[in-house]
């Protein structure tokens, strides 16, 4: 099955028409007029939500990207961090993002607010070597028709799984939650083992301080989201609910397939079942493989693992990472 027929509780809008040459112009001077410093913008996808560039920024010599996006203004008329979608879509903020750093969450560069059409212009790392949905849609073309496809191997899923953990288990000790966790929302370097930064804070939220500590609202793509998001009338989640979206994307890495057996629909009376038998003939998961896994698909998330949890699994806990001179901040 195609990766890309993975529903998600977002809205695609249809493919731009091609600009008149007017247009174009129009367009060129409002992307000078956000930093003259920057040249060669390319188009690198255009959504509801956004569009977003690629640019070289000749002062800081550094490739980047550049995300404009229509904001909310507060009752003084000034921009806020709030975004919205053209056809409806719930808001999404940038200020949980803007105040993390961490060696794999994108980093936010700089932000430039205003200009003739008075939106905001977010400027971040740029990842040359797309999402993680790009990758496996790109093995997985590659191998289509060619025999069995086989996903990538249990050492390279593990590599980026636990750069994953790594930045998870620094936004939960910040009382984070993603809620939006999937393969779109994960950015790698061109390498073969790839340097990961997580991105897609727009629906994060933190934890009340309520002696609760749950949320309840609805957020997310359907299949990624814990059975306890689903669950009606919802009894609340914390953290544990990105560990299990975390997992889901685990096993799309060692299948290159959905990891249900058939397809989730909401609303949902019972998840479906994992492919298990996959993993183990087709994937050849180890042990030790299958025992994160299950510890961090338990359904009940007062069991499950969070992914500090996982950094500690025997699976993780010995793992040398091709990325071994970055320092990570205390959790």
């Amino acid at each position: 099955m195609d990766l890309a027929s993975i529903p998600q509780f977002e809205f695609e809008m249809p493919p731009p028409m091609r600009p008149t040459a007017a247009e174009a112009k129009a367009m060129l001077l409002v992307l000078g007029e956000i930093d003259p410093a920057c040249t060669n913008f390319h188009l690198i996808t255009e959504n509801a939500y956004g569009t977003v560039y690629r640019v070289h920024h000749k002062v800081l010599n550094r490739t980047l990207a550049l995300k404009i996006v229509r904001t909310v203004q507060d009752a003084e008329g000034n921009a806020t961090n709030i975004y919205t979608s053209e056809i409806g879509g719930g808001p999404k903020d940038f200020s949980i993002l803007q105040s993390l750093r961490h060696p794999h969450i994108l980093e936010i560069v700089s932000i430039f607010r205003g200009g003739t059409f008075r939106s905001t212009s977010i400027f971040t790392e740029y990842m040359a070597g797309g999402t993680l949905l790009d990758r496996l849609q790109n093995e997985y073309d590659k191998q289509r028709g060619a025999g069995p496809v086989r996903g990538f191997s249990e050492i390279r899923c593990r590599d980026i799984f636990y750069q994953l953990c790594q930045a998870m288990s620094y936004i939960h000790s910040q009382r984070i939650v993603h809620r939006n966790l999937k393969l779109e929302n994960i950015f790698l370097s061109e390498d073969n083992f790839p340097l990961v930064k997580v991105a897609g804070f727009g629906l994060a939220t933190r934890l009340p301080d309520d002696g609760q500590g749950c949320l309840s609202e609805l957020r997310g793509s359907l299949d990624y989201m814990s059975p306890e998001m689903l669950r009606q009338p919802p009894p609340g989640y914390d953290c544990r609910t990105d560990s299990w979206s975390a997992a889901v994307i685990l096993i799309e890495m060692l299948l290159l397939e959905n990891a249900y057996v058939v397809g989730r629909i909401f609303p949902e009376t019972e998840t479906p079942a994992f492919r298990w038998d996959d993993l183990r003939e087709s994937a050849r998961l180890s042990e030790n493989g299958f025992d994160i896994l299950h510890k961090l698909l338990n359904p009940d998330p007062n069991l499950r693992y969070t992914l500090a949890d996982a950094l500690r699994h025997q699976w993780l806990v010995y793992h040398r990472p091709m990325y071994p001179n970055i320092i990570y901040p205390q959790a």
